[in-house]
């Protein structure tokens, strides 16, 4: 349990509260001594979180007039706001452009404004100027904006989360489910996975961070660096649903995801997800960068309780 800190009442906002980390971060964070307000662009989306007293659930729009009505008498800001897939585009398509810069243009903007005492925002691993990815490349340009707001921020740069209810190890449970043979694209792509209860904690603690001035970058990872081949082999193992898992090809996972693009819907894998696992996934610097936490989970010990 994170230990909160105890004073006159803040006022948070996190924004993607109706996501797989805002539940779970609104949650503990309801437990303590804050007014929570939960954005979100779907309020049916955040139902379970209706009941809590200390949270008020806004549906808001990407734009300034309504960011500044949501945000204010806010305190800190926590955006967790991301999206995993786009269309193509240059130098990243318009569903990033919106949620990984648009977005925290506007917050910053709004934020210098009503003068917020900090922001906590979620990045990702291995973003650059010249990542691979255009999710990667939009991302680094969220952190770059980030860096010009008027208040104390610190960047989170997680490696895939895992836990209940997530998308990751999750599908990966169900196709072992219906599928007796897995084709599996980027096998050999790295990961160091955190846990969904440990990166909560890693936010509540860069809440209570008391430096009366700070611009924090932290890498957010597991104990252990998995490939994927290794990670779908675990949730088999757990799930006892253990089928055949079959490294495919460059080329052939290549095809798949382009096929998997092509039907209705958001596709379970798209060719920029593997142009993203075409670098590791993994702490870089010598781990000079990552947030340590005393008794990081590992993903063995958690994997049976959910899978």
């Amino acid at each position: 349990m994170v230990m909160l800190r105890k004073k006159i009442k803040e006022t948070i906002a996190i924004l993607g509260g109706s996501g797989f980390i805002g539940k779970a971060l609104t949650l503990e964070l309801s437990k303590g001594n804050f007014n929570l307000k939960v954005l979100t662009k779907n309020k049916v989306k955040t139902r379970p979180l209706w009941p809590i007293p200390n949270v008020e659930v806004i549906e808001y729009e990407n734009g300034i007039d309504s960011l500044s009505k949501a945000l204010q008498n806010v305190d800190i800001i926590i955006n967790l706001v991301g999206c995993l897939q786009s269309s193509i585009g240059q130098p990243w398509g318009p569903e990033f452009d919106d949620a990984h810069v648009k977005l925290v243009e506007n917050l910053v903007k709004v934020s210098n404004k009503i003068k917020h005492d900090k922001i906590i925002h979620i990045s990702a691993l291995g973003v650059s100027d010249d990542a691979p990815s255009m999710y990667l490349r939009s991302k680094v340009e969220g952190e770059r904006i980030i860096n010009s707001i008027n208040c104390n921020s610190v960047i989170l740069r997680p490696s895939v989360v895992f836990g209940p209810g997530d998308s990751f190890l999750n599908l990966f449970k169900k196709l072992h489910s219906i599928l007796p043979v897995l084709p599996l694209a980027s096998a050999n792509s790295l990961f160091q996975p955190i846990f969904i209860g440990d990166l909560v904690k890693i936010i509540v603690e860069c809440i209570n961070i008391k430096q009366p001035s700070h611009r924090l970058i932290y890498e957010c990872v597991g104990p252990q660096v998995f490939s994927l081949y290794e990670l779908v082999k675990i949730v088999g193992k757990h799930s006892k649903r253990s089928g055949i898992v079959v490294p495919l090809p460059k080329l052939l996972g290549y095809c798949q995801a382009f096929l998997m693009e092509l039907l209705p819907g958001e596709p379970l894998m798209s060719r920029d997800n593997l142009a993203s696992a075409s670098i590791p996934n993994v702490s870089s610097n010598d781990g000079k960068m990552i947030y340590k936490l005393k008794e990081p989970t590992d993903i063995e010990s958690v994997a049976p309780t959910f899978l």
